[in-house]
């Protein structure tokens, strides 16, 4: 539901939201015009309606903010309503996305009982609240569901996820759900060359230097440390550790990779699910990793990486 039941949170909140409400009046319209991971799907559709899925993609993917992907936006209208477009809360919450009254007036288009119209505005939304919490230090994706649950205000005012009970159960469930889905990558989503060059540049410059585990450079490195300093160099942020890595995906399934995937594989310390080591593929067969401590960072053949669980390709879902 669409910040309401909540209670003040005092006048700095209330005048915060107003602010806040005009910032998501004027950037509301611009917001959605970015075409960036325009190709991401979802991994596990069970449970999401098949008449569904084609909207929610697409309302995803035309968004305009990396923070809403498919499996959030599935995750985010199963919490909110069940995917029941018929939805009618005690407090006048309407539809599949649980939009208030006071807010479709001012973000919607069309009919909110209507998916085709809800659904979409929910991805908009949910991208102009991103986008008004940005100064909040914090993971972006929980900031937003904190937003779009409690009001953008109460994120401000609080500089992070509000301390109510049903907001910070809202977000842990959405994100939850959202793993269970998954976000992938059709088939044919590709990253430009000169975009993913400097990511590749710096994976190479590191050839030769320490494997320490739990390092962060510039001398030695772990594997995931590794991967995420070379994203970092243009401006990409991924998670740190290699379980969180995978799951921020978007995940690539079906088709060869290109330079710029990241590798998963169990490694001596994890699993199938919650993989324990990454490298990162660089083209001509080849794959860069910080291997372990005997090796250091190495360049090997990619017919080497033979127990891959997962692929990933990060710059595709920004």
């Amino acid at each position: 539901m669409i910040w309401a039941g909540l209670g003040a949170v005092g006048t700095i909140a209330l005048f915060v939201f107003v602010v806040v409400a005009v910032v998501v009046l004027i950037a509301g319209p611009f917001i959605g015009r970015n075409d960036s991971g325009r190709n991401r799907t979802i991994n596990n559709a069970d449970g999401i309606p098949p008449e569904y899925l084609a909207l929610i993609k697409d309302a995803a993917n035309n968004a305009g903010c990396a923070e809403v992907t498919p499996a959030m936006l599935a995750a985010q209208l199963h919490q909110e309503s069940g995917f029941n477009p018929n939805a009618r809360s005690g407090v006048g919450a309407m539809g599949i996305a649980q939009f208030m009254p006071g807010t479709w007036a001012v973000h919607g288009q069309g009919d909110v009982w209507n998916p085709a119209d809800a659904i979409p505005a929910a991805a908009r939304y949910d991208c102009a609240v991103a986008a008004s919490v940005t100064s909040v230090p914090g993971d972006p994706q929980e900031k937003m569901l904190a937003a779009y649950n409690a009001g953008p205000g109460a994120v401000l005012a609080y500089a992070g996820v509000p301390p109510f009970t049903e907001t910070r159960n809202y977000v842990r469930t959405i994100l939850a759900q959202a793993q269970v889905y998954g976000d992938a990558l059709d088939a044919g989503a590709a990253v430009s060359a000169s975009d993913i060059a400097p990511v590749l540049a710096f994976m190479r410059s590191q050839i030769g230097k320490s494997y320490v585990w739990g390092a962060t450079g510039p001398d030695a490195w772990d594997c995931s440390s590794l991967v995420q300093a070379a994203y970092g160099q243009i401006g990409v942020s991924i998670p740190r550790v290699t379980v969180d890595q995978m799951r921020a995906g978007p995940l690539v399934s079906g088709v060869d990779p290109q330079p710029g995937d990241l590798l998963f594989i169990p490694g001596a310390d994890g699993t199938p699910a919650a993989p324990g080591h990454v490298g990162m593929y660089v083209g001509n067969g080849r794959v860069i990793a910080a291997k372990g401590a005997r090796w250091g960072v190495v360049e090997s053949d990619l017919s080497d990486w033979t127990t891959i669980v997962a692929v990933t390709r990060p710059l595709a879902g920004t």
